[in-house]
């Protein structure tokens, strides 16, 4: 069994590129966006068409994931990946 911040061969995530990796890696698998399609200013709903039920299925994903959990008030103020990265990196650091 893996740490919450541990990836699956066990690597503690700790970088935002690292955390990025990781949720690429989700929305592709998950989502079936194309990778090619995601940036850090990628915006989830406008430009990867992510709607708010897939919102949440990412929420539960990262939870499951990363260990991270993300409210649904807090998704509300997230629409790139690079607002999840720092949700993400910041939850990290709040729990070491």
């Amino acid at each position: 069994m893996h740490s919450k911040f541990e990836d699956s061969k066990g690597k503690v995530l700790v970088t935002q590129e690292e955390v990025y990796e990781k949720i690429k890696a989700v929305l592709v698998d998950e989502f079936e966006v194309e990778a090619d399609d995601i940036t850090m200013e990628s915006n989830l709903f406008t430009d990867l068409e992510l709607d708010s039920l897939d919102a949440i299925d990412l929420m539960v994903t990262l939870d499951k994931e990363l260990g991270v959990e993300i409210k649904t008030e807090e998704m509300q103020d997230m629409r790139t990946i690079e607002d999840v990265c720092k949700f993400v990196l910041s939850s990290i650091s709040a729990n070491e």
